[in-house]
């Protein structure tokens, strides 16, 4: 059983400069529960959605592609996120105060995670700031003393952080007892500036509980760390680049479908084997318009 938690919401997608946004469902965590259900695992999903139209959308989007919905419905709005693509590169602008998506207490957060749950994956803009980013922390650190694997994708959003050491504290907190833990070169550049990446990726792999710690390096592929050994992947060819959103949110949820089987991590080809599947799905992902993650069918 995997739980995933996390914000949703809609993405206004920018498909004609200026003039026209397309409306469709979003948020880094929503992506990733997304990208799980394609690939058959059928996770459950346990942030409150609004009871608003554009809710309707993000549960039925859900429902679909086989995500169980465990959260509640709520009468706040939907967040919303203003998309710009400039050559393939996303920018975006939240609204996100008082929605649904932050709706969330400790007791309804505990109900909603089923007691067979595996693995727990949280990240991005439910840890950046107020009560509820202190919530999610809590579950996430309760669940990793439970035994449960807790997986983070940081997937840090600079403008959403009013408190930059607090926030680094409570994500270091986090990795320290996480046991999978993504982070894009641009998380890692921000959290430690001028520090030599992969250097620093290794160190965090030596200090946390990490079995797997994997930087993200877009174009020029990805590095996992074991607390063993290092293994760098080459970023799958995208032979037509629509554009990245979602990209790292559906390499996310990749790692995550070969992990469920608790694979042995000190081999150089079982590193490999899950990083080119990661990168393989991303890869088709950017072919296609907006957070789009295959199937597992067209991974085979």
């Amino acid at each position: 059983m995997i739980v995933v938690g996390g914000e949703n919401l809609i993405d206004l997608v920018q498909v004609e400069e200026g003039t026209k946004f397309q409306a469709t469902p979003g948020g880094s965590q929503y992506n990733c529960a997304l990208a799980l259900g394609r690939l058959g695992l059928r996770p459950t999903y346990i942030t409150p959605i609004s009871n608003d139209s554009m809710g309707d959308l993000l549960v039925h989007t859900l429902t679909e592609c086989g995500v169980d919905v465990a959260s509640p419905r709520v009468d706040t709005p939907s967040s919303l996120a203003f998309v710009t693509v400039d050559q393939g590169q996303p920018s975006y602008r939240f609204y996100r105060d008082r929605t649904a998506e932050r709706m969330i207490t400790r007791e309804q957060l505990i109900k909603s995670v089923p007691r067979e749950t595996k693995i727990f994956q949280l990240g991005s803009l439910s840890l950046c700031d107020g009560i509820d980013a202190e919530i999610w922390s809590d579950l996430f650190l309760d669940l990793s003393r439970k035994g449960v694997i807790c997986s983070l994708d940081p997937n840090i959003r600079p403008t959403f952080i009013k408190d930059r050491t607090s926030y680094i504290a409570r994500l270091e907190k986090l990795m320290s007892v996480a046991s999978v833990i993504k982070l894009s070169d641009e998380d890692l550049t921000w959290l430690y500036p001028k520090e030599n990446l992969e250097a620093k990726a290794a160190e965090l792999a030596s200090w946390s509980q990490a079995k797997l710690v994997v930087l993200t390096k877009g174009k020029d592929g990805a590095s996992m760390f074991s607390q063993e050994r290092i293994v760098r992947i080459p970023a799958s060819t995208v032979s037509n680049l629509c554009d990245t959103v979602g990209a790292g949110d559906t390499f996310m949820a990749a790692l995550i479908f070969k992990l469920i089987d608790d694979l042995d991590l000190s081999s150089n080809h079982t590193l490999k084997e899950i990083g080119d599947f990661a990168a393989k799905a991303a890869a088709i992902n950017c072919a296609r318009a907006g957070c789009d993650p295959p199937y597992l069918h067209e991974l085979a």
